[in-house]
């Protein structure tokens, strides 16, 4: 009845009146989702849930894994990635305001080999993605020190 005379007062039918306050309904709970829900869920089923629901499914819902144990499996597996970021900054030729003022150019200028500067990178960064491709463990051949990404020129 209500929708009935609000819908009169501002031109809208019921139908579209309830529409409207649905999808509006719907929009809060996909943001209040993006915000603290569960970020694998769907648009639509985020619209099916009740606001409580929403608020539970994430990290405010007791089923996150704050544990030692979880925060150390969480750094293991980030750690190469990092290691590899590291790496492409160290031998990238594009990094820096000025072309030819990065890592990789200026090594040369500062008396380190190739294959120091190799040496340096494997020390630091552990072996290059290509190398450990080619690692046993990956099917490939034993990868011999100093085979990052800088070649001699």
């Amino acid at each position: 009845m209500e929708s009935r005379r609000h819908g009169g007062e501002t031109g809208l039918s019921a139908g579209t009146y309830y529409e409207t306050d649905k999808y509006v309904e719907g929009t809060f709970k996909i943001v209040m989702n993006a915000a603290i829900g569960n970020p694998y869920a769907s648009e639509e089923d985020v619209e099916k849930m009740g606001w409580g629901d929403i608020a539970k499914s994430g990290v405010y819902g007791g089923n996150v894994d704050y544990s030692k144990e979880s925060f150390d499996q969480a750094m293991a597996s980030s750690e190469p990635a990092w290691k590899d970021a590291g790496r492409d900054v160290m031998t990238s030729h594009t990094i820096g305001p000025v072309p030819g003022l990065n890592p990789e150019d200026l090594h040369g200028a500062f008396g380190v080999s190739d294959e120091e500067y190799n040496q340096y990178l494997d020390d630091t960064f552990g072996p290059s993605p290509e190398a450990r491709a080619k690692a046993p463990d990956q099917g490939g051949e034993t990868p011999g020190r100093g085979n990052s990404a800088v070649r001699s020129g």
